[in-house]
Order: C-alpha cells, then sequence, then structure tokens
C-alpha cells in the first residue's frame, strides 16, 4: 500500500475517522504494598496480584475510558481489548471494564495477548508462576478462550551474573532482596526485549490495518508499555513518560501507517502517560522508564519529566 502525505487537517478529523490505541500499565501491586506476602510459602511470587489501591486505580481507568468513549459516541462493537496473561493484568482489564457505565461493556471479552507480558529478568522465576489459561478462565469469565496470542515469546534468553551491582538486580530486585555475586540465572536482554515488543508491533499491523472508528486497548506492564508506546510511535525511550501504575498511553492514526501519533510527555492533558484520571498515585509501585544498565544511570526517560529521578549522576 502506498502512504500518503497527511494533510494539515488531519489533526482536525472527527474521532470517526480514527484509529485509537490505549496502552495501559496494571495497577498498584500485592507484593510491593505487602512485602510480607512475597515470603509466604504458597505465594505465586511472579504473579502478584493488584493491592487494594491498584484495584481503585483500575476502575478509575475505566471510568476515564467509559467517559471518554461515551463522549465520542463509540459502543462496545469498536472496541478489541487484549491483556498480558499475568494476574495484575487480568484483574486491571476486569475491574475497568466492569468499571464502565455510559458505555455497555457488559458483554466485552479479554483477548489473552502473550506477546506483550512481562518483560523477563528473573530467569523465568516470574513467568513459571503463570496458570494455564483454563484455571483462569474460572476467574475472570470474559477471557475469550479462542483467542490465539500473536506469538508466544522464548523465555528463557541468556546467562549472565546476578551481582548487587548488576544491571539486573536493580532492574528487577528490591534492595530488600540478597543476591550472593555467584548467583546464575537467565534473563531476557535488553535488545531481544525490544525485538520482541517490535515483532509484537508488527504482529499488530498485520493482523489489524488502517479501520476507521475503531479502539484497541492492551494491558501491559512498565516495561512492555515504554518498549509498545516507543516502538509504536517511533520515537525514543526519552519521548515517553515513565509508566505509573494505571497510566495510559493513548496513540492514534487516520491513516495506514506504521507510526502513531502520541503526545508530548508529560503534556499532562495527553496521553502519554497520562495520570489525570487517578485519585491517588500510592508509593510502592512507582513510574518506570529505567532501561539503563547502571554502568551511567538507569533511567532512561525524558530528563525533564515530572517523573525523572531527582538525583542521578
Amino acid at each position: 500500500s502506498t502512504m500518503t502525505t497527511e494533510n494539515s487537517d488531519s489533526q482536525q478529523c472527527s474521532a470517526e475517522d480514527k484509529q485509537y490505541l490505549f496502552i495501559i500499565r496494571h495497577g498498584d501491586r500485592w507484593d510491593y504494598a505487602n512485602p510480607e506476602w512475597k515470603k509466604l510459602p504458597n505465594s505465586r511470587t511472579g504473579d502478584s496480584p493488584l493491592s487494594t489501591l491498584g484495584h481503585q486505580q483500575a476502575m478509575e481507568v475505566g471510568k476515564y475510558l467509559d467517559s471518554w468513549m461515551d463522549e465520542r459516541g463509540f459502543t462496545s462493537g469498536d472496541i478489541t481489548w487484549l491483556s498480558s496473561p499475568f494476574l495484575r493484568c487480568l484483574q486491571t482489564s476486569s475491574e475497568a471494564l466492569n468499571a464502565f457505565q455510559k458505555v455497555d461493556m457488559s458483554k466485552l471479552a479479554i483477548n489473552p495477548e502473550y506477546s506483550i507480558f512481562e518483560w523477563d529478568g528473573h530467569g523465568g522465576e516470574w513467568h513459571k508462576d503463570l496458570p494455564e489459561l483454563e484455571e483462569r478462565k474460572h476467574y475472570f469469565p470474559r477471557l475469550n478462550m479462542s483467542y490465539e496470542s500473536s506469538f508466544i515469546p522464548e523465555l528463557p534468553g541468556k546467562l549472565v551474573t546476578i551481582g548487587k551491582n548488576t544491571a539486573v538486580y536493580s532492574l528487577f530486585c528490591s534492595p530488600s532482596n540478597k543476591h550472593g555475586n555467584n548467583n546464575h540465572q537467565y534473563i531476557e536482554p535488553r535488545s531481544k526485549f525490544f525485538d520482541r515488543c517490535q515483532r509484537s508491533v508488527d504482529s499488530f499491523h498485520q493482523r489489524y490495518p488502517f479501520k476507521r472508528k475503531q479502539i484497541f486497548v492492551m494491558v501491559s506492564h512498565a516495561a512492555g508499555c515504554i518498549a509498545l508506546a516507543k516502538e509504536f510511535s517511533q520515537l525514543n525511550l526519552t519521548d515517553i513518560t515513565p509508566a505509573a501504575p494505571c497510566s495510559i498511553y493513548g496513540l492514534e492514526r487516520s491513516q495506514e501507517t506504521n507510526a502513531w501519533s502520541i503526545a508530548a510527555h508529560d503534556d499532562l492533558q495527553g496521553h502519554n502517560g497520562f495520570t489525570g484520571h487517578l485519585a491517588e498515585m500510592g508509593s510502592s509501585t512507582v513510574p518506570w522508564n529505567n532501561f539503563g544498565d547502571g554502568t551511567r544511570k538507569f533511567y532512561t526517560g525524558p530528563a525533564t519529566s515530572r517523573f525523572a529521578p531527582k538525583k542521578e549522576n
């Protein structure tokens, strides 16, 4: 298909003429809010539920999208809902959909999309806690069991050593965790994770060509939200606001193009890590755009972001 240059009127074209994509991070995590839970013998530590606050945030996502869709005349027939199969994402999806009141979402399915699941930094430790979808279906009746994921990422990745000061330690472990210096684990390298997200975006574009008046929602994880927003917009990490719990990345296109438009980072009205719908962000699940390896820094988001770390060399 030939690409046409977008004319200047495209910004003014109505909601009816666009295709929308909302990428949303799950809400506040139970394990971050209740660290003692991780020490219990039967906890699926890789698959934490939402905290009380997380459930509230997920409902706020639903109320916000409900109003947004209602104001623009969208119905449940216009939306496709995709979610990572991790519990925190399914809970976020379910709570959000149940909070709709103006737009009838009572029958909308949640499609389990494995290609957007968590970045693996724990040698498959997190992912091994994922139960079969058949079990999930009992608790999440909205799950569409006949949906086929674009692909299921291969795990685990490459062997690295986790020491106190390596990137993996900082990215994936809270400071309270004690790791020996010779602890070999598998991780999914950053480059491989970005390749995976790019592949997920390519698969999306093949599966869902441009169609006007259509909405997609993807509920993912912090790393997934940042990488997917980056790949869909074809921008840089420094253009993407760090992902707070239940933050929203809204992208749109008004023709067949692989570069979707997104608001400027930290535009408080714009959907680039939007948090205006949240009454409370909490302090245990923090905004994240930390793809650095720690040799210089971990933070990779916009230097002037409201969520940029205050002190980092």
